[in-house]
């Protein structure tokens, strides 16, 4: 049986004009990061891809000691130039798998697994498959941290391939500091257990204005070549991370057929209903949202939501920097 394996990185792609900046590892090393235990190197053994894991903190896993005294013969003067790209000293960090329990729309509780990175700061955005145990069958799960909206996950499978995609976008505020993310691939094995490798950062200016898009992608492919054939299983990743103002208030405004205005609510952004009943009459909604940009100048931005729409969406910005996205569940009238 043979098996080809073959990562393609795509790095940034800007819709606006920022300086991107490929973080290096010996400047973070150099910086005080700890360091991790070793093991073999990401991808290999029949290990795939299921997706990356985003933090703001370089992730150190590679093992300096093991380096050095693998590499002894290459001492110069008490110097050694360090390859931090070699493979066979990243480490990996193992997720734990712990229990979760779902309510359904019907109220009813739904216990699941999932894999979690314990003592990590960050964003997940992955699928693993959950072995089969006495009580319950094998099933593939997604997991997905809140600050990535926009969610978009398809599966496709058949007998000689598979292939999955990942989709999602980050709204980010403007800051004053740098703005600075690490996408960390996340690997799952043949007996099951998922871990992460450390991943490529960039940093950009934090001083921009809205409407700035740019998006990180990741694709594999494996082929598994045996008597019977081969398989292909394929995954591609991609995240945006898009720039927007922070939302001071949303006015929603219910207006009749004649453009005449019913009624108009105004919430604070967190604190938007999950449901909203309109009034007889409404033919459709404007919502209003108010923002501030970094000089203090207030901007309104307007969304029209025609009859028979069923979700409105909006956002609130968390202590983090990062917009949330939320969905407000609208019943017309008859």
């Amino acid at each position: 049986m043979k098996m080809k394996n073959k990562t393609t990185i795509r790095r940034w792609r800007s819709a606006m004009t920022i300086s991107l900046l490929l973080c290096a590892a010996m400047l973070f090393a150099l910086a005080g990061c700890s360091l991790a235990r070793a093991d073999a190197g990401a991808g290999q053994h029949g290990d795939r891809l299921v997706g990356v894991f985003i933090t703001t903190e370089y992730i150190d896993l590679f093992d300096f000691d093991g380096y050095i005294n693998d590499n002894t013969g290459r001492l110069s003067g008490g110097e050694i130039e360090i390859d931090f790209e070699s493979q066979e000293h990243q480490g990996r960090l193992y997720a734990t798998l712990v229990p979760n329990t779902m309510t359904s729309d019907s109220g009813e509780a739904i216990y699941t697994e999932e894999y979690v990175f314990e003592g990590i700061a960050g964003f997940p955005f992955f699928t693993a498959t959950i072995h089969a145990t006495d009580e319950q069958g094998s099933y593939t799960t997604s997991i997905f941290d809140e600050a990535v909206s926009h969610r978009n996950t398809h599966f496709s499978h058949g007998d000689d391939d598979s292939s999955t995609v990942l989709k999602g976008t980050i709204y980010v505020i403007p800051a004053a500091d740098m703005l600075l993310y690490f996408f960390n691939p996340v690997y799952q094995s043949a007996d099951g257990s998922v871990y992460l490798t450390t991943g490529q950062g960039f940093f950009m200016s934090g001083n921009y204005g809205e409407g700035g898009t740019m998006s990180y992608t990741m694709d594999e492919t494996n082929t598994v070549t045996a008597s019977g054939g081969s398989r292909t299983d394929s995954i591609s990743i991609e995240v945006s991370i898009s720039v927007v103002l922070a939302p001071e208030s949303i006015a929603v405004l219910q207006m009749d057929k004649d453009s005449n205005l019913i009624t108009r609510m105004e919430y604070s952004p967190e604190a938007l209903p999950k449901e909203m009943a309109l009034a007889p009459g409404t033919e459709f909604l404007i919502v209003e949202t108010r923002k501030r940009d970094m000089e203090g100048a207030i901007s309104t931005s307007r969304d029209i939501y025609s009859y028979g729409i069923e979700t409105m969406e909006t956002f609130y910005a968390r202590e983090d920097g990062i917009c949330i996205e939320t969905g407000t569940s609208i019943t017309w009238p008859q």
